[in-house]
């Protein structure tokens, strides 16, 4: 089944998009250097999209390979798998595609999410999952007869952890230069509304009196991202 399936995949890119615009000898040169890197990487996630496949012994409808919804999401995929060689990020792409088989996933978001997937240092997404738990919860919605509604902001300061395990990935860095990766990922977070500081949104003594960039929540597209994802 396997050689078949990889052929029906490759065709369904091919169909799909054309790669790169070029003219001139010179561009046409750098495409041909380009589309080779490109068809590297598609067949390397091809290949591996089929083993993990094959290692789950998941059971789908074949038919599913041909529907309008897979290959929409195969398609949008592979033109990030393009730009990308992080093996992290080929796994989060490679466990979407596998769950696309079974569940038919609604949302708007599923080209920003493919996106943040691409444009996130993957540590970045490892510190949206410390925050997983954080967040709104109960309702802000008030009943007819009540007096008002029940709902909680649960905030958690990571930054310690975080820190830790920023210094465990790049193990020549100092202390300061740590500090310095710990507030872009916490700021390049917040630029993309999956966290939010509660210091710069908060109106309350205690707020005012919190260290920036540390007392935080993700937010609801934050929670959906994860979802997306099901990184574990």
């Amino acid at each position: 089944m396997d050689n078949p399936l990889k052929e029906t995949l490759i065709g369904i890119f091919k169909a799909s998009i054309s790669l790169f615009p070029y003219g001139g000898a010179l561009n046409e040169g750098l495409f041909e250097i380009r589309g080779r890197i490109a068809q590297k990487r598609i067949n390397d996630f091809v290949d591996s999209f089929l083993l993990y496949l094959k290692s789950l012994e998941l059971e789908y409808d074949e038919n599913a390979i041909s529907s309008e919804e897979f290959n929409d999401i195969y398609s949008a995929i592979i033109r990030r798998v393009i730009d990308t060689n992080n093996k992290d990020k080929l796994n989060v792409f490679r466990d979407i595609l596998v769950n696309s088989l079974t569940v038919n996933y609604q949302s708007d978001f599923k080209e920003t999410f493919l996106d943040l997937i691409n444009r996130l240092d993957f540590i970045e997404i490892e510190i949206l999952k410390m925050y997983e738990n954080t967040g709104r919860s109960g309702s802000m919605d008030i009943s007819e007869g009540m007096d008002g509604c029940l709902n909680m902001l649960t905030i958690a300061t990571y930054k310690d952890r975080i820190i830790k395990r920023i210094k465990d990935n790049y193990t020549n860095i100092t202390t300061i230069e740590a500090h310095g990766k710990y507030e872009f990922y916490i700021c390049d977070l917040i630029s993309k509304s999956l966290l939010i500081d509660q210091k710069s949104i908060g109106n309350t003594i205690q707020d005012l009196g919190r260290e920036g960039l540390t007392s935080l929540y993700i937010t609801d597209f934050g929670k959906e991202f994860l979802r997306f994802i099901k990184i574990e």
